[in-house]
């Protein structure tokens, strides 16, 4: 799977269209993460398999603690790291809230 790049300014203060765009990267990657663990590919090794592509979501989701504003990013790495690595649903639950809230509940599968 390909992701589309998000170019993102050396600026840590984030403006609206900044942080529209760290959301849609970081629902775009949940959203292929969701969509590979519900094919049953599951695969730790395989670049396109669930495991494979945590760390990507994982990655955007420090972004976010980063440089996102609002109390959904403040969270959202924690509990992004407990939904790709420890299979926790609730913890997932609040993610794709989150990216609904965003505006970007269709790229959640």
């Amino acid at each position: 799977m390909v992701f589309a790049a998000v170019v993102l300014g050396g600026c840590s203060s984030s403006g609206a269209g900044e942080t529209e765009a760290y959301w849609q990267d970081y629902c775009t990657r949940l959203g292929a993460w969701q969509e590979a663990r519900n094919s049953g590919d599951l695969l730790l090794g395989e670049a396109g398999g669930a495991g494979g592509l945590a760390p990507a979501v994982i990655s955007a989701a420090e972004v976010l603690d980063r440089e996102g504003r609002g109390e959904d990013a403040a969270r959202v790495l924690d509990d992004t790291a407990a939904a790709v690595t420890d299979a926790d649903p609730v913890a997932e639950g609040r993610v794709v809230s989150s990216c609904d809230r965003a505006g970007f509940e269709g790229l959640m599968k």
